[in-house]
């Protein structure tokens, strides 16, 4: 008996031995797949933070981009908004002194057919009262048949 107790022991102390290794290599089976782990989620962490920076920079240069042609495109019609009224305030006065000029030229000569005309009636009063006459017995005519076509 003494000695299947002394098996039993040895046994145990075996059983115990294996049991114990058994559990200090699951011990390290799971701290070196808790480091993979962490491992992998670092690396994994890394790329995220490493493209989302790059799609951060890509999205702030383009921006920069749209920005400064932006910022150009307004640039160029204000200037060119400015050579326009430039422009316009140019042939606004162009033509204005032309108007002026025109309408001083054609006054003076209004003023001078005013002057003849007055001059040949008072040189010529008989003819005069004939020509007046036979011009508004012309613009009846033309009244008058204007008159016929409506009817």
């Amino acid at each position: 008996m003494a000695d299947i107790k002394s098996e039993l022991e040895d046994s145990a102390e075996s059983a115990q031995d294996a049991v114990s290794d058994s559990v200090d290599s699951a011990r390290r089976r799971f701290q070196r797949l808790g480091d993979d782990v962490q491992d992998r989620y670092k690396k994994v962490s890394d790329d995220v933070q490493d493209r989302y920076k790059k799609v951060s920079e890509d999205v702030q240069d383009r921006y920069k981009k749209v920005s400064d042609d932006v910022r150009r495109g307004a640039e160029r019609a204000s200037s060119e908004i400015r050579r326009g009224a430039e422009r316009a305030k140019e042939t606004y006065g162009e033509v204005a002194e032309t108007a002026q000029k025109s309408y001083t030229r054609v006054r003076s000569e209004a003023g001078n057919l005013s002057r003849e005309v007055s001059l040949y009636v008072r040189d010529n009063p008989g003819k005069s009262v004939l020509i007046a006459a036979g011009v508004g017995f012309l613009l009846g005519l033309i009244a008058r048949r204007g008159g016929n076509d409506d009817e």
